[in-house]
């Protein structure tokens, strides 16, 4: 399930940055936030991907809250998404010169919130509802049969898949977006070039920011 909720995140984070203001947002930053968004209601279940890397922090909210507690409502989505403000102006202060390009702490803080919102709705979908509300006990789900059942082979088989063709495509045309590379009529590329155009800007801006954050890493450890 770890893996639908991040590309779920992601995908969310992506549609989002795609209405941002030009730069707010880089792709890879977007999805990014996202994903990790999308994987953190789930801290509260020491067996979740995140719980198994934060044990004790998972540990303890697992004890105060249970599985589907707190950290799956609305007032945790917004609490976490203003440290994840705070976080990003912090990860962007340390970036090097044209790694996030123009990226904005708020832009990458709502990619966050929209991938958080994301894991929420999808498990809306089971059986088990969601104390949306909390600390109020109503709990909600969506009025629809489970006609997808966490673990089973439409999710490995159909579901990820989508998730993850949608979230390439969403990566690509945000990036072409920002760097003009969508095709308009008459301009002589075709689809076949755009896609390599926007294919190539997302790999540069990945391999840029990856270079950052280890140049980052080292000036950290250095100065340690």
């Amino acid at each position: 399930m770890a893996t639908t909720h991040a590309l779920g995140g992601a995908t969310a984070a992506l549609l989002v940055a795609g209405a941002l203001p030009a730069g707010a947002a880089p792709a890879w930053l977007a999805a990014g936030a996202g994903a990790l968004g999308g994987l953190l209601p789930d801290v509260d279940h020491p067996g979740s991907f995140l719980g198994k890397r934060v044990p004790l922090v998972s540990d303890a909210v697992h004890a105060l809250f249970g599985h589907r507690g707190a950290t799956h409502g609305l007032l945790a989505a917004a609490a976490f998404s203003l440290a994840s403000w705070w976080a990003a102006a912090r990860l962007l202060a340390a970036l090097p010169p044209g790694v996030a390009g123009g990226a904005a702490p708020w832009g990458v803080a709502l990619c966050f919130l929209a991938g958080y919102l994301s894991h929420l709705l999808l498990d809306m979908l089971n059986p088990q509802p969601v104390p949306l509300l909390w600390p109020l006990p109503r709990r909600f789900r969506l009025p629809v049969p489970p006609v997808v059942v966490t673990g089973d082979a439409l999710e490995a088989w159909l579901v990820r898949p989508l998730l993850l063709l949608t979230v390439l495509w969403l990566g690509w045309s945000h990036a072409a977006d920002v760097v003009g590379a969508v095709p308009s009529p008459g301009d002589g590329r075709g689809l076949s070039g755009a896609v390599g155009e926007g294919a190539g800007h997302f790999a540069t801006d990945l391999r840029r920011a990856l270079a950052g954050l280890l140049r980052a890493a080292a000036r950290a450890i250095e100065g340690s």
